[in-house]
């Protein structure tokens, strides 16, 4: 079964699965502690958007697989067989698409992982979708029992149904290490990002410069848009502006390095109500 890539791209919600060996969870904790849009490889996140991974995926892009089934570390995949699905870890985050390739064929599976960096509310997301860009909901993350400070759920491991006969490409998102571009990002305040539920809208740029300072922040770029307007294009992209300037929205672009919305006239309260709500944080 497919689904529309716009139909699902606010959901985000991951389904709870059967408790999982402790050892899965400490390998989960293990990679993803600490720390995407049309643009060679990633543009900064406009309000009330998720930007898009490259290839033309939406920034839904994905997760960090990994998790408890021992194998073979010379592969780069392990697949096993279990209550008709193919349960799958990924063994070596690096490894050349093509080897992931390989090893599903063999077991007949016309499907291609491709592992991204992500932000870390995209930090264990799975996303599956067609080569038409159909989601597929056949293909699905495996995900632990309890809380996730994650936006779309913190996924250690990927289930394909053994009878699985179309075609699918699964993007999967990873840590980013220092210095990498994010591939897959999302607005800094949504969950699992650095200024989640942080009161920083019509905030100064001087004020929310320490904010993020505080979280081991930085700014690489500004962009200047009307918070009022709807216009996704209708944007400039500046080194600098004003420190008396508002800020009124953000992303990530690598670990550390974020870009910064600004405005010099502040946002309606009603927005940034409703904004608050969405991301599950007090309103005024």
């Amino acid at each position: 079964m497919t689904q529309d890539i716009d139909q699902i791209v606010a959901r985000f919600a991951a389904p709870p699965v059967p408790e999982v060996s402790e050892g899965a969870r400490e390998l989960m904790h293990e990679i993803t502690a600490g720390s995407p849009a049309p643009e060679t490889g990633r543009t900064g996140r406009r309000r009330g958007r998720v930007v898009a991974v490259s290839g033309g995926l939406l920034t839904a892009a994905v997760v960090a697989l990994t998790w408890m089934l021992p194998n073979s570390t010379a592969a780069a995949l392990d697949i096993k067989k279990e209550g008709g699905y193919y349960i799958i870890e990924i063994k070596d985050l690096y490894a050349d698409p093509d080897s992931y390739e390989t090893q599903l064929r063999t077991v007949g599976l016309d499907v291609s992982i491709k592992v991204i960096p992500a932000t870390a509310a995209f930090e264990g997301q799975v996303f599956p979708t067609t080569p038409d860009q159909k989601y597929v909901t056949e293909i699905q993350g495996i995900y632990p029992p309890g809380p996730c400070e994650k936006l779309d759920g913190c996924a250690i491991g990927l289930k394909i149904p053994v009878g699985f006969k179309g075609s699918a490409s699964v993007t999967v998102g990873r840590k980013a290490r220092p210095g990498e571009q994010f591939q897959s990002t999302t607005s800094w305040d949504a969950k699992g990002e650095p200024m989640h539920c942080v009161p920083y809208y019509n905030k100064t740029v001087a004020e929310v410069r320490t904010m993020l300072r505080d979280r081991g922040v930085s700014i690489e770029e500004f962009i200047v848009e009307d918070p009022s307007r709807t216009d996704a294009l209708d944007y400039e992209k500046k080194d600098s502006v004003p420190d008396s300037w508002l800020v009124n929205g953000g992303s990530m672009t690598e670990p550390g390095r974020a870009s910064v919305d600004v405005y010099a006239t502040p946002m309606p309260q009603t927005i940034i109500d409703n904004l608050n709500q969405a991301n599950g944080c007090p309103t005024s």
